[in-house]
């Protein structure tokens, strides 16, 4: 019990460090942008760039051959795993694997549908997705509204996922959607957790003074080797190291805090 505390202290710490660091990021502006379906980087082939390139894969992508995805510029790799409260992506097991097993920073999505119980959809994911040391957090997906269902309502079952599934593994999880759904239902309402916003344009995400985001998808019409049909491709916010920082870890207390390496890794000018 006490280990398990401390492994959740470590994480909210980490979370901190990296809401420290996105805030920065939501307001510099040389953050770069993308072109031609690609980050601009000093070198997209590098651990080290400071632009990260990632995928996300669901059915629709059928057999992915991650040996190939590992062997082009793609750092990480978000698999949908479920959705609503009974249905499972049946890829999900199999990605899941490969990507590990290619070396591929790996993180598990859950597809939210306002009308479903959210106790059901809790359970599904939890009882679907285990996460070890080294991958990224959870991710709610986020994109869809039911006109029985008020904005209220749906983030209030919103905000239970995310409390129920930040106990079950002890990290935050991260929130994707749309700039427009973000605009219209969540803007302000999550300023305690990350956001991946899908915006297909050359202007990066527009969010909220209290919000942060760290992933972008900018474009779902992607092209990477492995993969025969259009794929979505993110981009991350940082360099591999800070990559890392938001994965799961196995050693909750360091030397530094990672707020504070964070602030040396990234020293506001």
């Amino acid at each position: 019990m006490i280990f398990s505390l401390l492994i959740s202290a470590g994480n909210k710490l980490v979370v901190s460090g990296l809401l420290f660091f996105a805030g920065y990021i939501a307001n510099v502006t040389d953050v770069p942008v993308p072109d031609n379906n690609e980050p601009k980087a000093a070198n997209t082939s590098s651990t080290n760039t400071t632009s990260l390139k990632g995928i996300d894969v669901s059915r629709w992508q059928k057999d992915v051959d991650w040996a190939l995805v590992g062997e082009s510029d793609v750092k990480f790799a978000f698999v949908k795993a479920t959705q609503g409260d009974f249905r499972l992506d049946p890829y999900f097991a199999r990605n899941w694997e490969e990507t590990k097993r290619h070396g591929i920073k790996r993180g598990a999505y859950h597809f939210f549908k306002p009308e479903a119980p959210i106790q059901g959809q809790i359970d599904l994911f939890i009882s679907t997705v285990t996460l070890e040391p080294g991958d990224l957090p959870p991710v709610l997906d986020v994109e869809v509204a039911d006109p029985k269902i008020s904005s209220e309502e749906m983030r209030k079952s919103i905000k239970i996922w995310l409390e129920a599934v930040t106990a079950h593994y002890g990290v935050k999880p991260i929130i994707y959607t749309s700039q427009n759904y973000y605009r219209r239902h969540l803007k302000g309402h999550f300023s305690e957790y990350l956001f991946w916003i899908a915006r297909y344009s050359e202007n990066k995400p527009e969010i909220h003074h209290t919000d942060s985001w760290m992933f972008w998808q900018y474009t779902d019409k992607g092209s990477v080797s492995g993969i025969n049909a259009a794929v979505d491709i993110n981009f991350f916010a940082g360099d591999f190291e800070t990559l890392a920082q938001l994965c799961l870890q196995d050693n909750a207390i360091a030397q530094e805090s990672p707020l504070q390496q964070l602030k040396h890794m990234y020293p506001k000018p």
